[in-house]
């Protein structure tokens, strides 16, 4: 296929155009060595009779869905199994399976088919351990289009191990896709979910489509956000986007905003956080705030002064800069809610477009510029995240994100303006 007035829609792609223009075999297979890629699947409940079981693995912050079992046991997976789990189709005598980058995933696809996102090294040697002889063909249709053997595949994985890439590697770029804005209010508001689109190795700028990495995305709402159905998930978008009922982080730092408690950081975090946590008694006395509430304030007023510490000595505040609203951590979050809700059906993309515009208007009010939003995320998180586990490691994973997005060339926070 010509490559004349077409051009590759990602850096990956870019690599597997260049690679597949020089007939370069070795080439591919090094540019696909580092990729996830998106295979089309079918439902179990409307492609098998058989009874089949899903496992999960943990990688990092991955649901990783591990490849559906054969349900007859002692059966080894046979091409006749797998084209009941996987969306294949003949050519002849040959048995394919697409697999696609992730900007060249089809926007439609057959009912009951979703698109499973996998790390193709690994689970190319997977499918290979399985005895599969199916041929792979790479993003059909288009000039990056090549067909491999399943088992020459991994063949040339195992002889290169230091080529092959991995999930830790992936977390936290920047991926961009140009057949998605890049400029515009649309991106800038896209821009507002980054940290959690770097942090998940998934384009900054793509909502993506119904059934994308659809039962990764199921139980991760399930697991972390308790959302198994659409009804939850509007509803948590509505909490995400309120900004008429501040939750107590927001309360502790408009507390500090109000009466003048530590707003000039001294230098001495023990005296900044007794002037905070003192502002903030006084404020639940005179309101007569629940012990509770109380007790969680006072705990995140602590947590709100060592954080800028930290903060402050790796250089994303300056000596006298503070946080002023964490909402970026909400908002932020919320844009990226908009992206799960379209891949699990629960709403359309016209609806998850409006929510998108919503939150990145409120961040453009909010933050005079990206840096002050970045470091705002980071104070909500290491909060909301750090207090249930190991703050300092939600500190030291986000920070590394932050210092990738204000430093990385492809990154939005560098260009697309925030106003």
């Amino acid at each position: 296929m010509t490559t004349d007035n077409w051009t590759a829609p990602s850096i990956d792609d870019q690599r597997l155009l260049a690679a597949q223009a020089a007939d370069d075999g070795d080439a591919y297979l090094a540019a696909l060595a580092r990729l996830d890629v998106y295979v089309p699947r079918r439902d179990p409940d409307q492609a098998s009779k058989f009874s089949l079981r899903k496992s999960v693995v943990k990688l990092n912050q991955f649901s990783v869905y591990g490849q559906l079992n054969n349900a007859i046991r002692g059966t080894s997976k046979s091409a006749l199994t797998v084209s009941l789990d996987y969306d294949t189709h003949r050519r002849g005598a040959r048995l394919i399976l697409p697999v696609y980058t992730r900007a060249l995933v089809p926007a439609e696809q057959p009912e009951g088919v979703y698109f499973h996102r996998v790390l193709f090294p690994s689970w190319v040697q997977s499918m290979a351990k399985q005895r599969q002889t199916m041929q792979l063909v790479i993003n059909p249709g288009t000039p990056e289009e090549r067909e491999l053997n399943v088992g020459k595949a991994a063949q040339w994985m195992r002889k290169h191990p230091h080529l092959l890439g991995s999930w830790n590697a992936l977390h936290g770029t920047v991926r961009t896709i140009y057949n998605e804005p890049t400029q515009g209010e649309f991106a800038r508001a896209m821009a507002c979910g980054a940290h959690l689109a770097a942090g998940n190795a998934v384009p900054w700028n793509s909502l993506g489509y119904s059934g994308l990495d659809y039962h990764t995305q199921r139980e991760s709402l399930q697991e972390w956000w308790g959302i198994e159905g659409p009804v939850q998930w509007q509803n948590q978008v509505d909490t995400l986007l309120d900004n008429e009922n501040p939750q107590p982080v927001d309360l502790v730092l408009g507390i500090r905003n109000e009466r003048g408690a530590g707003v000039r950081p001294s230098g001495d975090p023990v005296h900044d956080t007794r002037l905070l946590t003192d502002a903030v008694e006084a404020w639940c006395r005179d309101r007569g705030a629940p012990e509770r509430l109380r007790q969680d304030m006072t705990d995140i007023a602590q947590w709100v002064v060592r954080c800028e510490t930290w903060l402050r000595r790796d250089g994303a505040l300056g000596p006298d800069q503070i946080v002023v609203t964490q909402d970026s951590w909400d908002w932020g979050r919320c844009v990226n809610m908009a992206r799960w809700g379209v891949a699990c059906g629960f709403c359309d993309r016209t609806t998850a477009e409006q929510i998108v515009l919503r939150a990145g208007s409120l961040c453009a009010r909010a933050y005079p510029d990206w840096a002050a939003l970045s470091v705002a995320y980071i104070l909500g998180r290491v909060i909301k995240m750090g207090r249930q586990g190991n703050p300092e490691e939600s500190y030291r994973d986000t920070l590394q994100i932050h210092q990738t997005l204000m430093r990385d060339p492809a990154s939005p926070f560098l260009t697309v303006p925030l106003h």
